[in-house]
């Protein structure tokens, strides 16, 4: 598939995506579904698009790959309080991937725990397994011998470019924010907790593979010196 990034058996996408073929499962983090509610609790007006944004960028997964699952690794909805209009648009959302055939699956995360008393919540799970990785939002410590992880919302920051990365290695995916609107970590600064990541960073097209996690700062600091 045109501008997708093949790792340990996963393929993924310039969209934030972790499609697993064999499963029928794609796996997203932090949709942040409701940002425009939250943000209007908090007094200022924001246009209703959170809903609509995500619905577009999943068309252009499913355009990519025919899946029977959707997983999402944690922070599905923005607000951790209890939101009418956030709870409905999850449950739009549902309805338009069950008209696809699609089952949805939350992995919970920090922002999630008030939709398990919603009136529709989806189906919520702590951790769960896919091809032997265990799916886990990561806010907390790190389960499993292979994880997949949302939460940090990694990005490489270079110049003025901010792009959302995925940082892949043999025993870690960490999955860039699937939300627009969320902030980025800078994957160069942080401290990752298992060794032998890269880093790779999404553009329109494709997956740029920017090299080991352990020497991108550096790289990084050589490239915009002066020469």
């Amino acid at each position: 598939m045109i501008g997708v990034f093949e790792h340990e058996g996963w393929l993924l996408t310039p969209e934030g995506a972790a499609i697993r073929p064999e499963e029928a499962t794609v796996v997203v983090a932090d949709v942040h579904l409701g940002y425009e509610w939250a943000r209007g609790a908090a007094g200022d007006s924001v246009p209703a698009h959170s809903l609509q944004e995500t619905r577009a960028r999943l068309e252009k997964v499913f355009a990519r790959f025919d899946a029977r699952r959707l997983v999402v690794a944690g922070d599905l909805v923005e607000s951790p309080r209890p939101c009418p209009e956030t709870a409905a648009d999850v449950a739009r959302l549902e309805d338009w991937l069950a008209s696809r055939g699609v089952e949805l699956i939350l992995v919970e995360g920090n922002h999630d725990r008030a939709l398990v008393g919603s009136p529709r919540p989806p189906a919520v799970v702590a951790t769960l397994d896919v091809a032997g990785w265990t799916i886990q939002h990561g806010d907390r410590g790190l389960i499993g011998d292979r994880a997949a992880v949302g939460h940090h919302h990694p990005v490489l920051r270079f110049g003025g470019l901010v792009a959302p990365c995925f940082l892949a290695g043999p025993s870690l995916l960490a999955l860039p924010a699937f939300s627009a609107n969320a902030a980025g970590l800078d994957a160069a600064a942080a401290d990752w907790p298992r060794e032998g990541l890269r880093c790779l960073a999404a553009t329109r097209d494709g997956l740029l593979d920017f090299g080991p996690l352990a020497t991108l700062a550096a790289r990084l600091r050589s490239t915009a010196a002066p020469h």
